[in-house]
């Protein structure tokens, strides 16, 4: 019972640490097109809500849960304070996994390790549906954790209390399932790490492979509405959400991978990595997960379960990118937590005497790797620009975007800036002109959005040149500008 007492307690201690570095600055950084749509859609009437939900290949899950958050003029705290809860109980998770199979010190370790991961901090910043995801997997991951633990000749029926990891297992899958599709993958994970579990389980095999084939059948049953809807209402090419996604050439692999495994904050739309105050510390990390799956070589079905948890997704997304990129890190990150799981396993080996000393330095060294994140524009700054705008757009002006994105942004600010006239869609700059006003001021606003950018900022100026020189270049950040063309008289 003791023993108990201390897991929860690390595990509860990882948790709130995690979730002051969530709250820490949560509406620091404004909206990106992705976040924009959560709050549009989240606003709409419920029925709405399902249908565009659908529409746009998503469940509507987690908009109808962040419904109750949302509010009509932008508030990005509450809007992504769910996010930073439910990272927050992932990493809880994590920390109660590694405790389950190891130690409450791997416990510590992993909890703390994960707490302070960048890419971590940032979805927990972020919202939309990927630390729920990470949260629910992890439950599931929890109860297959158990099922391994307890799947030998000695084990107990189910009937015991050792169900609750078969109830974990298919709460948290069934759960994870009807968010985003993506978590398919740990569908695929569960059941090959099972396959393995069931082989070793010995006399206990025809029982454990009923309880499988009997969960996996409820959680198909219960997963198969959802499906069909998304088929239903879809009938264009599946694949066209993700032609956005850039080549999964070398370089965008490893930047991947440094920012979901190895400590480095990223760009969110960009995909650039931030600059590191410590360096190394990702290779570090990485030793101490290769140790961690060593030292549970003596528990091959934890060491399978944890194992399949972490590598079938990037494997499986980098297999599927030969065919379609789909190589982003968002869609990579519930494979974390089993990483830090590994991590938190292979430093809580040091010696007794050492171990404080380890998680302080990780601690101060995380939080310094931090400060990167917390201070760089990693979203582009539309709050700005409609702010500018709101203030200096006369009537009589006009105001053009760059993109059918940006004009969306652009809309979503303008509530809380107070920017009044309508804004034109400039994709097509030679419609646009048609519809600018005969007098005043022209504003041409350029900007990324999301991932995609169609035309640069040095052709989109060009296709304005009809206007003459910008009587004034206003920047907002790294990636909005806006030139103001002077036209007529008022």
């Amino acid at each position: 019972m003791a023993w108990k007492r201390v897991t929860l307690s690390v595990a509860l201690v990882s948790a709130l640490f995690a979730l002051a570095l969530r709250l820490h600055d949560l509406s620091g950084k404004p909206l990106w097109l992705d976040e924009i749509i959560t709050q549009k859609r989240a606003l709409l009437p419920f029925s709405a809500l399902i249908s565009d939900s659908l529409a746009n290949l998503h469940f509507p899950s987690y908009f109808a849960l962040v419904r109750a958050f949302d509010t009509p003029i932008i508030n990005e705290a509450m809007l992504r304070l769910p996010s930073a809860i439910f990272g927050s109980l992932a990493v809880l998770l994590a920390a109660l996994i590694a405790a389950e199979v190891c130690s409450p010190r791997a416990g510590l370790a992993a909890g703390m390790l994960m707490a302070l991961s960048p890419m971590e901090v940032q979805f927990g910043q972020e919202a939309r549906s990927y630390t729920l995801v990470s949260c629910l997997v992890l439950l599931a991951l929890w109860g297959l954790v158990r099922i391994a633990k307890f799947s030998t000749n000695e084990a107990a029926p189910i009937a015991d209390g050792r169900r609750a990891g078969w109830v974990a297992y298919m709460i948290g899958t069934i759960a994870a399932l009807n968010v985003l599709l993506v978590s398919v993958y740990w569908l695929l994970a569960s059941n090959l790490a099972m396959v393995f579990v069931i082989l070793r389980a010995g006399a206990q095999r025809a029982v454990q492979l009923r309880h499988w084939l009997l969960t996996q059948a409820i959680i198909i049953l219960i997963w198969l509405p959802g499906l069909l809807a998304i088929a239903l209402v879809n009938h264009q090419d599946p694949l066209r959400g993700y032609r956005w996604i850039p080549p999964s050439t070398l370089q965008h692999i490893g930047t991947v991978l440094s920012t979901v495994y190895l400590f480095r904050a990223s760009d969110v739309t960009s995909f650039e990595l931030l600059p590191t105050l410590v360096p190394g510390l990702g290779i570090a990390i990485a030793v101490l997960v290769l140790f961690g799956a060593w030292r549970l070589k003596g528990k091959p079905k934890q060491l399978a379960v944890i194992g399949l948890a972490f590598i079938t997704m990037p494997v499986a997304m980098l297999l599927m990118s030969i065919f379609q990129p789909v190589w982003i890190p968002r869609y990579l990150l519930w494979s974390t937590g089993p990483f830090f799981v590994l991590a938190g396993i292979g430093m809580a080996a040091l010696p007794r005497r050492l171990f404080p000393l380890a998680v302080a330095a990780i601690v101060i060294t995380g939080l310094v790797n931090l400060v990167p994140y917390y201070h760089a524009e990693t979203k582009p700054r539309w709050d700005l620009a409609a702010a500018y705008l709101a203030a200096h757009v006369r009537p009589g002006d006009s105001v053009v975007v760059s993109s059918t994105g940006a004009k969306y942004a652009l809309d979503a600010y303008s509530g809380r800036g107070g920017l009044k006239p309508a804004i034109l869609d400039g994709a097509d700059p030679a419609h646009a002109a048609s519809r600018l006003a005969p007098q005043g001021n022209v504003w041409v606003v350029y900007g990324r959005v999301g991932q995609l950018v169609r035309t640069s900022e040095a052709d989109y100026l060009k296709k304005w040149s009809a206007l003459g020189t910008p009587a004034d270049t206003v920047r907002f950040g790294r990636h909005v500008v806006a030139w103001r063309f002077e036209r007529g008289t008022r």
